[in-house]
C-alpha cells in the first residue's frame, strides 16, 4: 500500500498537492509580475506635459480636482480624487473545530472619475479606470449597520458601536503628489465634440422644451412644426453648432493619460514617488519569489510519494 505523509487518506493527500502545485504556479506569475513593473517604472522616462510625446509614458505632479462638483468618497463623505470602498458583514458558521468568522463582502465600488495631474509645465486629465492605484490613505472601522451611520473622518463612533460590520475605504486626495504610467495622447477639443454631434444634441435639447421650440420656430403659428419650420430648426442649430465649433477651435488642446490598450502595458497610479514605486515592486517580487521556492519544495516533497 502506498504510504502517504502525514497519515493523509488519498482525496486529501490530492488536496494538498494540488494547493501546493497552484501556490508554486501563483508565486512565479505574480513574481515575474512584480519584477516587470519594477522594470518598467526604472526604464521609462519621465515626460514633461507640454512636450510628452504620443504613447507609453510616465508622468509626476500633483492631484488636482476638474472644475465642476467634486468627487465625494461614498463612506467618509470626504472629497477625494479618487477612492475605493468595501463594506464587509461578519459571518458566523460552524465546523467540526467549533464556530469560525469570516467577512463576507456586502458592497464595493471603485470610482472611475476623472481628474487633472498637474506638473510645471501643464495639466492632463487622468481616468483612472482600469488602473492599478497604490495609496497609504486608508481608513476602517466598525458598525452595526449595513451602511455607515458615521466615519473617524466626521468625528463619529461610540464605545458601544459592535462589529458586525467592517468599513474600509482607500482615498488619493486632491494636492497629493502623484505618479502615472499609461497611454497618454493630445487632442484637440475640436475634435472631441464636432458640428454634427452638435447640432444633434441642441435639436435634442429644444425638442425638451416644447412651447420654447414653437414660440421660437412656428412660423404660421398653427400650433406645430411642419416640414419647411423644421428645415428652419436645423438650419438654426447648425450655425448654433458651427459657432461653437469656432470656439472651441480657439482653446487649447486636451492632454489625457488612460490604460493602454495593449495588455502587455500596465497602467499604474501612485502617490509615492517612482524610486519607492519600483522598490516596493521589487520587494513584493522577492517575496513571491520565496513564496515559490517554499511552495515548490513543498510539492516536490509531497510528490516523491507518489514515485515510491
Amino acid at each position: 500500500m502506498l504510504s502517504r505523509p502525514l497519515g493523509l487518506a488519498p482525496a486529501e493527500y490530492w488536496i494538498v498537492v494540488a494547493i501546493a502545485v497552484v501556490a508554486t504556479l501563483a508565486c512565479f506569475y505574480f513574481g515575474w509580475r512584480n519584477w516587470r513593473r519594477a522594470r518598467i517604472i526604472e526604464d521609462a522616462p519621465t515626460a514633461k506635459i507640454r512636450s510628452a510625446h504620443q504613447g507609453y509614458l510616465e508622468l509626476e505632479g500633483d492631484g488636482q480636482l476638474m472644475d465642476g462638483e467634486p468627487i465625494i468618497a461614498p463612506l467618509t463623505n470626504h472629497v477625494c480624487l479618487w477612492y475605493r470602498y468595501k463594506i464587509e458583514r461578519k459571518d458566523t458558521y460552524h465546523t467540526k473545530h467549533g464556530s469560525q468568522t469570516r467577512w463576507v463582502t456586502e458592497r464595493q465600488e471603485i470610482s472611475d472619475n476623472l481628474f487633472h495631474l498637474v506638473d510645471d509645465t501643464g495639466k492632463c486629465i487622468v481616468d483612472p479606470d482600469g488602473a492599478e492605484i497604490s495609496t497609504d490613505e486608508k481608513v476602517v472601522w466598525y458598525g452595526d449597520s449595513s451602511w455607515p451611520q458615521n466615519s473617524p473622518l466626521q468625528g463619529g463612533g461610540s464605545m458601544f458601536t459592535s462589529d458586525r460590520y467592517r468599513y474600509s475605504e482607500w482615498l488619493v486626495l486632491p494636492g497629493q503628489p502623484l505618479y502615472v504610467i499609461g497611454q497618454f495622447k493630445t487632442v484637440a477639443p475640436a475634435q472631441l465634440y464636432n458640428s454634427a454631434e452638435i447640432t444633434r444634441d441642441l435639436i435634442r435639447d429644444w425638442k425638451k422644451d416644447q412651447a420654447q421650440m414653437l414660440e421660437r420656430f412656428d412660423v404660421n403659428k398653427d400650433g406645430k412644426i411642419d416640414e419647411d419650420e423644421w428645415q428652419l430648426v436645423r438650419k438654426s442649430a447648425k450655425l448654433h453648432a458651427q459657432a461653437e465649433s469656432r470656439e472651441r477651435a480657439k482653446q487649447p488642446d486636451i492632454h489625457i493619460i488612460a490604460k493602454p490598450d495593449d495588455e502587455q502595458h500596465p497602467f499604474l497610479l501612485s502617490i509615492y514617488p517612482q524610486d519607492k514605486l519600483s522598490k516596493r515592486f521589487r520587494l513584493h517580487a522577492y517575496l513571491y519569489l520565496a513564496g515559490f521556492f517554499v511552495a515548490g519544495s513543498i510539492a516536490a516533497w509531497l510528490l516523491q510519494f507518489q514515485l515510491h
